[in-house]
This record gives C-alpha cells, structure tokens and sequence, in this order.
C-alpha cells in the first residue's frame, strides 16, 4: 500500500512537473502526459493503473468537469443555447447510434456493447477543446458554442453509456426502457443541479468566512455527483448545471467579495486535475494493451479505423444539417445577416474540433468488470484499447485546427475597440463617482484634500484620453509610466525583505509576518497587472 501510494506521489510531481514547464513555453500539456504516462506505465518502477475506476471517476472526473464549467459564462451560453443543445445532445445520441451500429454490425459485436463504445467516445472533452478552441484564435461565438457543447455532452455521453451498461450487465433493456432512463436521468440531474446551485450561491454571499465558504465549494462537487447517481440522475448533468449557476452568481453581483479567491482555488485545482487525467489515461495504455491477446489485437486494428471514421463523419453530417436548417431559417424569415457569409466556413471549424479526451478514457475505465451473472464484461478490454488511441488520435488531430482556421481566414473577434470603450465608459463611471463624493464631502464641510482630489481625477482623465479613437500616446509617456510601475513595484519588494529581515534578525512574530505579507503580495500583484 504505502509503495503503491509512493509510486503515484511521485508519478504525480514528475507529471505536474512537466505541465509546468509546458505551460510556460505555450505548449499544449494533453499528448506530452500521455506520452509520459505511458512509458512510466511500461516501466517496472512505475505506479500499475487505479484499480478501482468508479472512484477515479468520482474523485477526478466530477470536480474537473465542475471546474471548468466555472469558468465558463452561462451568459455567453445562452446567446449559443440552440446549437449547443442540438450538439450536446442530437449529435450525442446520433454518434452513439451510428458507432454502436455499425461496430454491431461489422464485427458482430453485441449490440449493446457496441452501442457502449459508442456512448463512451461521443461527448467531446471539455479540457481538449476548451484548449483547442483558445488557441486556434477563432470567434469568440465558435469558442462558446464549442466550449458549451463539451460542457453539456458529458452527461448526455454518459447517461447513454449508463444504459447501454444496465443492458449488457442485466441481458434486456428495452427501447422504451433506454429513453425512459435517460429521460430521468438528464431531468433529474438537471434539477439536482439547481437546487445545488442555489444552495451554494446562497451560502457563498451571506458568509463571513470565505475559507470556509470557497471550502465548501471545493468539497460540493462530490455530494452533488453522487447524490445525483443515487436517484437515478445524471451527476455529471448536475455538476454543470451548478457550476454554472455558482458562476453566473458570482459575476452578476459586483460586491461579491469572495470572487477573486474562489477563482484562484479553482484554477489551481483544475490545472491539477487536467494535469492527472491526462496522465491517468497515458498509465492505462500499457496495462490494457498488456491484457490484449491476437485475435483483439486484430480487432482493434480492425475498430480503431472503422470507429474514427465514423466519428468523424457523423460530426460532420450532423453539422452540416445543422448549417442548412439554419439557412432555411433565415431564408423563411428574410434575416439573413452579413455573419452568415462565414457560417460555411465557421461549420467546417465546428465540424472538425471534436476531440476526445480525458472524460472518454475514464468513462471507459468505469466500465463494470463483470455482468451480474458474474461472467467478464464482454470485450471490456477493447472498449479500452480501442478508447485511449482514438484519445490520442482525436488530440493530434486537432493540431490542425489552428492552421485549418487561418486557411479558411475564421479569425478570432478584434475586440480592440471594444476594449477601448469599455475602458473609456469604466474610467467616466469612476470620475463620475468621485465627484459626486467630492461634492457630497464639500456640503458636509470636509473635503478631501485638494492634491489627492486631483490626482485622482487627473488619473481617470487619462485612462479617458487614452481610449479615445485615433489618439496615440506618446512613447515618452508609455516609457514614464513603465518605469513608474517598475519603481513601485521595487519599492514594494523592498518592503518584503525588509518585513522578513525584521521576522528572521529581530524576532517579529511569525503569524504578524504572513499577514502584512499577504497585504504585500496583493499589492504587488495589483501593480503586475496594471497596463
């Protein structure tokens, strides 16, 4: 148990290791942790795989999804709400039907099996696009629509996978029966969600405490999960759904004080959580090719092809159905906008970035190891196989995004002027404030002080100056005011050393030492982020 433990530790911080310093060169950290898992999985020293998948679900897969649902925007969601549906469901179910199918009937499959296989490797991976779609800088509306499906199609993906497993587990599910359990488990995990998010949202604005509050946020994605699953719902459903509302919460309330805190835990944990899944998928390969005999080699040579071409031409004909209904929409209704002039281009984008990542891999690692007369579940060790390399497959070739978007000419939004009168409109609210404080303050007979007043307003000036259309700032300003955040920022590390030279020469009590740290840290940062 405890080499066990040691083996996973230290797989663990080589694997953060290298995310780090992936990270910090642009590069994206999917395939290089697979890759690396994988040759530690060969590697007789090496950690073996979890051996109990369920747990490895719950534990990684239902915070990471809630994680990165946070940083999603129900707002922008809801402009997409139309495709993203018909994508994180239609094309879900659609997927499934036609992988399961056609593996059914090209290599006489059971088809309930089958249809697991296709269930599993249908929903998008929200970590893979989210990363694909930030990078290949396309529209920001492509992003949302892509972002949003992967988000929503985990629980359709894996409510259908539920299904498919009672069948193959129990020998009989009726069709009847299959809609009727996913009926109630996206109703129900839905609801499960909201009341979640409500709950949260609540705790989160009337408490004081906001370690314990941000606490209990980090914790809650595990209740939510399997409460969910305990009354036949979708926990994954129900995750997003509160996220979401947590979310759309937090930025809808300006004096939420907890914000920026809750933020920074949670880009933490989901860099973390990113970081081992991905390697957890990479661990499994050898373990799982290891287990393969020849004829499910052969097998999987004969899937691996047969299942990626299907995927990839079910996404694609699915799209395009849905660009030629939209169309015939605004034909109809005589709304044709100059934005649909890209939507064949914008489709080929939407079309091609579908690529399967973490979720499928553990999805398929929670396939049950027996059925419940208690024989081996049927080709469970294909499922996998044939699983982790079409993950790899699908993230190498989303590689081509990016180069396929400029070939197309789909660029990202040019959001410059917008961001100049954005600036613009903050900068007159602000002056706009602080006059009427200087006002109400000369009425109550203590004015502030004429130098601070007009510092104040001559620094909001120029944030107003500056955002004007056409006016260029001289380089002799942009120059003084780098060096004027420079030199603050000296002179704030400056009083870091000096606070620890005090703590570690004069014996400054320690826990007094980490508070004013603190202070300093945030100002600090505050003058790193300044323009």
């Amino acid at each position: 148990m405890t080499n066990d433990l040691f083996g996973y530790a230290v797989a663990g911080v080589i694997a953060l290791s290298l995310s780090v310093f992936f990270r910090q060169r642009g590069w994206g950290i999917a395939l290089p942790l697979i890759f690396v898992g994988a040759i530690i999985g060969v590697l007789p020293i090496g950690p073996d795989a979890p051996p109990n998948p369920e747990v490895v679900l719950i534990l990684i897969l239902a915070p990471l999804v809630f994680g990165e649902a946070l940083g999603s925007s129900y707002l922008d969601l809801r402009k997409v709400s139309r495709p993203v549906i018909a994508l994180a469901m239609g094309l879900v179910l659609t997927t499934t039907l036609v992988v399961g199918g056609l593996v059914s009937v090209v290599v006489a499959m059971p088809v309930a099996v089958a249809m697991a296989l296709g269930a599993i490797l249908a929903p998008t991976d929200a970590v893979a696009v989210s990363t694909i779609a930030k990078r290949a800088s396309i529209p920001r509306r492509l992003v949302s629509i892509l972002e949003g499906e992967s988000l929503v199609n985990d629980g359709t993906g894996l409510t259908a996978l539920r299904v498919a497993v009672i069948a193959v587990v129990t020998g009989s599910v009726t069709l009847i029966g299959a809609a009727g359990l996913f009926a109630v488990a996206v109703g129900v995990g839905v609801g499960v969600g909201a009341i979640a998010g409500i709950i949260m949202s609540w705790v989160l604005r009337r408490s004081r405490d906001l370690v314990a509050a941000n606490s209990l946020v980090v914790i809650a994605p595990f209740l939510i999960y399997l409460l969910a699953e305990r009354i036949d719902g979708s926990g994954i459903l129900a995750i997003v759904v509160a996220a979401l509302w947590v979310a759309s919460s937090q930025h809808s309330d300006p004096g939420w004080s907890g914000r920026l805190q809750g933020t920074t835990v949670w880009r933490h944990l989901t860099f973390i959580l990113q970081t081992f899944a991905f390697f957890l998928v990479g661990l499994e390969i050898p373990a799982v090719l290891r287990r393969l005999d020849d004829e499910q080699l052969r097998l999987i040579a004969i899937l691996i092809p047969l299942v990626l071409s299907a995927l990839i031409a079910s996404r694609a004909l699915f799209v395009g159905a849905m660009v030629g209904v939209q169309r015939a929409r605004e034909r109809r209704s005589k709304n044709e906008s100059k934005r649909q002039a890209n939507l064949g281009k914008e489709s080929v984008i939407v079309a091609w970035a579908g690529a399967r990542g973490p979720v499928s891999g553990l999805a398929a690692f929670s396939l049950p190891l027996v059925t419940a007369t208690g024989e081996a579940f049927p080709y469970r060790d294909v499922l996998l196989a044939t699983t982790f390399v079409i993950i790899v497959l699908s993230l190498l070739l989303s590689l081509t995004v990016g180069p396929l978007a400029k070939r197309l000419g789909v660029t990202g939004d040019d959001d410059q002027t917008l961001v100049r009168d954005l600036d613009a409109a903050l900068a007159r609210a602000a002056l706009d404030r602080l006059n009427d404080a200087a006002d109400e303050a000369d009425r109550e007979g203590n004015p502030f002080p004429p130098e601070i007043l007009e510092r104040f307003q001559g620094d909001v000036r120029g944030r107003i100056e500056r955002s004007q259309p056409g006016r260029e700032v001289a380089a002799t300003q942009e120059l003084a005011t780098q060096r004027l955040f420079q030199l603050a920022r000296a002179m704030v590390q400056a009083e870091q050393e000096e606070l620890l030279r005090l703590r570690d020469e004069e014996g400054l009590p320690d826990a007094i030492v980490r508070s004013k740290l603190r202070d300093l840290d945030v100002r600090l940062q505050a003058l790193r982020t300044e323009r």
